[in-house]
């Protein structure tokens, strides 16, 4: 993944923007928050294509097997290729959350957009990382 000199401290602002913005399919989930993280350190949109196309939990469930993927691990690993498995700043993650799959990004700890809001994630939640660093 590209990055920016200074993506440390764009990450951090991104969380910190993140705390009060509330969930919404198709413009503020998990796997565009993942994405979003993405561009905030300085990386292209990994999910341009998919934006605004949907707005329900079903639209995404769609949209990921319209370009398939059945899980977020193999949506991940489509649009960042294999997960290198390395948990350090600025890894992309994927995380098991109230049994579900859940897309974030980790910052001393993996971060992830839920209906709940933005979460800290215990590392035992973590599915694959993809770091490419």
């Amino acid at each position: 993944m590209k990055r920016s000199n200074d993506w440390p401290t764009q990450l951090a602002e991104f969380l910190l923007s993140k705390r009060s913005e509330p969930f919404q399919w198709g413009e503020n989930d998990c796997c565009l928050f993942a994405a979003d993280a993405i561009i905030a350190m300085g990386g292209e949109d990994v999910a341009e294509d998919v934006r605004g196309r949907y707005k329900t939990a079903l639209g995404a469930r769609r949209i990921m097997k319209n370009i398939g993927a059945n899980s977020v691990v193999e949506l991940l690993t489509q649009r960042l290729g294999e997960p290198d498995g390395k948990l350090m700043r600025g890894a992309i993650v994927a995380v098991e959350s109230d049994g579900q799959q859940v897309a974030g990004v980790f910052y001393h700890k993996p971060w992830v957009l839920t209906e709940k809001g933005l979460q800290g994630m215990p590392l035992e939640s973590v599915i694959k990382s993809w770091s490419h660093s």
